[in-house]
């Protein structure tokens, strides 16, 4: 039986550029960058991550306006470059994935970022139209639900099957598990060294099922200097 033909340099090349720029795309830490002009340093204030809802509720409506549409381009653009190069589907679905973990995991703040919802929700924007607007709606039914949390990991976790079931390239609806996965560990970050952690006893009960379904941490603070 022959081997499957090697592919051409170029082309593992061009996939390997296109997913680290969309890497260091997702992971510039504009939430930050945005607050430290306003002279709030959002890793010392409310729940010490970098995106728009610490900023929204640390620095006001108006930074947090500029800050979401910036994260939504951050996956939107890897994934525009990556079909404006001609690349292949599974790249183009790739590309998206990158920015989202660059988004979570920045190698500019030594691996500890966002939640990468905003940046997801812009990759997933040009991959196939029938997802966006399901997710589009998933999210939108959370927030007037008063779930926004909710429904963000419905949209997702569904996500992947919308797309296999509306006619999605496989790629696409494959990759959407991972950005799935990626949400979640978001969520459950640090959870475990905090059950660990002397300091933590005697304080509200940190449930894995809270963090996961709705993103909250009893005790944490939300406005103001961090108390975790």
């Amino acid at each position: 039986m022959p081997l499957p033909a090697t592919p051409p340099l170029d082309t593992v090349g061009l996939a390997l550029l296109l997913w680290l720029g969309a890497y260091l795309l997702g992971g510039i830490p504009t939430g930050w960058i945005v607050g430290r002009a306003l002279g709030v340093d959002l890793r010392q204030v409310g729940t010490g991550k970098i995106g728009t809802s610490n900023l929204f509720r640390n620095g006001g409506w108006l930074p947090a306006a500029i800050v979401g549409p910036l994260q939504f381009g951050q996956g939107l653009v890897p994934v525009w470059l990556a079909e404006r190069a001609g690349a292949g589907m599974v790249v183009v679905a790739g590309a998206g994935l990158c920015a989202v973990i660059g988004n979570g995991w920045p190698a500019y703040f030594h691996y500890h970022g966002g939640r990468g919802v905003a940046t997801a929700t812009g990759a997933v924007s040009l991959w196939w139209l029938p997802g966006f607007a399901f997710l589009l709606a998933a999210l939108g039914l959370g927030a007037l639900a008063r779930h926004s949390a909710l429904g963000v990991l419905l949209g997702f976790l569904l996500l992947p099957l919308v797309l296999g079931l509306t006619g999605a390239p496989t790629a696409e609806a494959v990759t959407a598990v991972g950005v799935c996965i990626c949400i979640c560990l978001r969520r459950l970050e640090g959870y475990a060294g905090q059950r660990k952690d002397p300091s933590t006893q005697g304080q509200p009960r940190d449930s894995w099922w809270d963090r996961l379904l709705f993103d909250r941490r009893p005790g944490q603070r939300l406005v103001g200097p961090r108390n975790s």
